[in-house]
């Protein structure tokens, strides 16, 4: 088996691997079909179209074939193949099987431009949405099929499986599983079948093909789900072994229900009617379903309809999420299996997350009756592969443009979860833009407490200082919030200006008369006793403009309210001077308040 990638630019390497059904399988003397190990490899080297046999004089691997050129098709084909031993049939097949399948997509990875699992269709789809769950991070095709009629029979739908399979795995950037069958490109965690006898037995009813081989193939490169994150291909072969199906029929007894039900069970898909109905006249099934829930069993609802979606549409749908069963939306029993199966083998979840994933797409498996967003990761991740961005410094160039504008739109929203989701993908949230603002800067000033307190715990530095030397707590003051102000001083922000700084501050507050404002330098650290260069406080001030609430909200913080200025002024004597008496009285009235506490602290 080779261990390095094709370089040449004009041949693209496909790993088939053979697990087993109708595809490979061939008559016996009764004509009955049976497997045959080790012969299909073989006899694939005698088909013209399945291997040509002048490319042999060409340098050609030892083990591998080559498809004869295809018009319109950039590269040329070359595979290997290698077979399950025993083959399995599709209707054998068991998670042991698909973590066989994950393991030699995993192995040999880094050594092939595409995959094709050869398959029996009886159970296909659930092995494609297996495997779209198992393959995290995936970046090339991995193309499922299988056949109706075997390959090597005179009228066959196999063949054409086969080839058309090399030829999307093998020319097509089609980062997902997909299934290849009856001439349409399926999304594999889409896909089911639907009929028993037809060349077209696998479909995908909630989800339009994302392609169709005709005379061309013909890509929808629109519908490609791709990975919105930038992390490196990875396996995850665990699967939980305890999840049921459990299908809905009229009459069903609770002996049933609890049997489905009771440990060692922790995931349920439940198959109800129509759009999501359950018999909500029987109190005695709710009460089980409840329990389990209770429990941490998760329980998932979808349609036993071969299409359509499951609503809250009608109230014996809705009594199901008052117990809190989770709705599968669209997604097909083998996708909802096998997601419930991959997400319950998740150790780093606990129930609640696990709950959450579930709701989500993770690979293009469900559509929710929420209305679409951009995905900002998306996005990051479509303007690289547009731009064919392939390297590690490239794709760095481009995050450090478009991060700090995504962390600046998430702080706006005031949405933590996306700031998350930007941590997790490689944003730093500490970054400052060009004029050394950082996001803790505009959560700040938008009073975006959810926003500020994420951020500090994220490790933001909260005295950070811009090219106008403000920082963080600048901010929550000019906006006079005090919830802010103080989660900023519980995690170390201090208030740095100079006095003659905060002196000049003050003054202009007490002149425009704003007392919250005032409030706010103090709740984060200023003095309001501070004196100008003249001498004078901001009390000094307020008297001499008259103004009763600045001077009212002033004197409980002065301990000393007879401080001269350099002119030998006290703030009463401005006061005086200004005629202004009702704040002579109120002047008087904390003279006469300081000298009942302590009668040496009054000069007169």
């Amino acid at each position: 088996m080779a261990t390095s990638k094709c370089t040449c630019k004009n041949e693209a390497r496909v790993h088939v691997i053979y697990v087993g059904g109708t595809i490979g399988m061939m008559r016996n003397e009764s004509g009955e079909l049976h497997t045959v190990p080790k012969m299909l490899a073989q006899r694939l080297h005698e088909i013209p179209s399945c291997h040509d046999l002048g490319f042999v004089s060409k340098k050609l691997e030892e083990g591998f074939m080559a498809l004869p050129a295809v018009a319109g098709s950039p590269y040329r084909v070359i595979y290997d193949l290698v077979e399950f031993c025993p083959l399995v049939d599709s209707s054998c097949m068991g998670m042991c099987d698909w973590q066989r399948m994950a393991n030699e997509v995993g192995n040999n990875y880094k050594s092939y431009d595409g995959f094709v699992i050869l398959h029996g269709t009886d159970t296909l789809a659930y092995s494609a949405s297996a495997l779209a769950f198992m393959l995290e991070n995936l970046n090339k095709p991995v193309v499922v099929t299988g056949a109706q009629i075997p390959i090597f029979e005179a009228r066959s739908d196999g063949r054409d499986n086969f080839l058309g399979a090399l030829l999307i795995a093998g020319n097509y950037n089609i980062p997902e599983v997909l299934v290849f069958f009856g001439n349409k490109i399926l999304r594999g965690c889409r896909s089911t079948k639907l009929n028993s006898d037809s060349f077209h037995a696998l479909d995908s009813p909630n989800l339009a093909p994302l392609g169709r081989a005709g005379v061309n193939i013909e890509i929808n490169s629109r519908q490609i789900f791709r990975p919105c994150n930038m992390k490196p291909f990875s396996l995850h072969c665990e699967l939980e072994k305890n999840v049921a199906l459990l299908r809905i029929y009229p009459g069903i007894s609770v002996s049933v229900v609890q049997a489905f039900l009771k440990d060692p069970i922790k995931g349920v898909v439940l198959q109800t009617f129509g759009a999501g109905n359950f018999p909500v006249n029987r109190e005695e099934l709710l009460d089980e379903l409840r329990e389990a829930v209770h429990r941490g069993v998760i329980i998932v609802n979808i349609t036993q309809c071969s299409a359509g979606m499951v609503t809250s549409t009608y109230e014996t749908g809705h009594a199901l999420l008052e117990v809190g069963v989770i709705p599968g939306y669209d997604m097909t029993q083998e996708a909802a299996f096998a997601k419930l199966a991959y997400v319950l083998s998740k150790p780093e979840w606990d129930v609640a997350n696990k709950k959450k994933v579930m709701l989500l797409s993770l690979r293009g498996e469900l559509t929710t009756n929420k209305v679409a967003k951009i995905n900002d990761i998306d996005l990051i991740e479509g303007v690289a592969r547009t731009l064919h961005m392939s390297t590690g410094l490239e794709r760095q160039q481009m995050c450090s443009t478009f991060y700090p504008a995504l962390v600046a739109a998430a702080v706006t929203q005031g949405d933590i979860h996306k700031l998350g989701d930007l941590k997790q993908y490689g944003a730093n949230l500490c970054d400052t833009n060009c004029d050394g603002r950082s996001a803790l800067h505009l959560a700040c000033f938008l009073g975006k407490l959810n926003c500020v307190c994420f951020l500090i715990s994220s490790g933001c530095p909260v005295n950070v200082h811009d090219r106008f030397s403000r920082t963080p707590l600048h901010e929550a003051i000019d906006t006079d919030n005090h919830e802010i102000i103080k989660a900023l001083l519980k995690n170390g922000a201090k208030l740095n200006d100079q006095p003659l700084v905060q002196a000049e501050l003050l003054r202009a507050l007490t002149e425009r008369g704003k007392i919250k404002r005032l409030e706010s330098f103090r709740l984060a650290g200023a003095n309001l006793t501070l004196a100008d260069r003249t001498g004078r406080t901001a009390l000094h001030y307020a008297c001499q403009l008259g103004n009763h609430e600045v001077v009212e909200y002033l004197l409980p913080h002065y301990e000393n309210p007879y401080v001269k200025d350099e002119l030998g002024m006290a703030p009463i004597d401005y006061a005086k001077a200004a005629n202004h008496a009702h704040i002579v009285t109120l002047m008087r009235f904390r003279e006469n308040e300081l000298a009942k506490a302590d009668p040496c602290s009054c000069p007169h």
